[in-house]
């Protein structure tokens, strides 16, 4: 074989590999609990990060009129098929640009990702939300196993 295709050859596989490279290290996020991610927060602020936690009820606040989404969140451990918030731990306030996603409600297991801002808001970018609760109702004996 010539050299000048051997070159030629290796440039084009060092530019895929700096391509991937580059590919991978835009697309990688952080994935914290809630009290991961204030622990780092100076590190990690104004970064897409993803977080879960419970939802906390009582504080869902929407505003059909402008579509703004405002709730807490908890870091909180899965017992029964329930997601239990972790007793004395200061919640972290979401604040999410879209409408309400049915499944919001107390104790729901809350997937977000986006950005946390100096004042110590999250504004997300996207939300997931798992109920398991609501299907054990709907389905009881494939909840239970049957």
């Amino acid at each position: 074989m010539k050299p000048k295709f051997l070159l030629g050859g290796a440039l084009v596989l060092m530019a895929v590999a700096v391509i991937i490279a580059q590919g991978l290290a835009a697309g990688a996020q952080y994935f914290f609990t809630i009290s991961q991610l204030r622990e780092k927060a100076a590190e990690f602020q104004d970064q897409s990060v993803r977080i879960s936690g419970a939802v906390i009820g009582d504080s869902i606040a929407y505003d059909a009129a402008s579509g703004r989404l405002e709730f807490d969140i908890v870091d909180a451990v899965e017992m029964n098929g329930r997601f239990e918030p972790i007793a004395g731990q200061t919640p972290l306030r979401i604040v999410y640009d879209d409408p309400r996603p049915e499944l919001l409600q107390d104790q729901a297991q809350a997937i977000v990702t986006g950005k946390l801002s100096a004042d110590g808001t999250f504004h997300a970018d996207e939300l997931l939300l798992k109920c398991p609760t609501r299907y054990e109702e709907e389905f009881p004996n494939q909840a239970q196993g049957n």
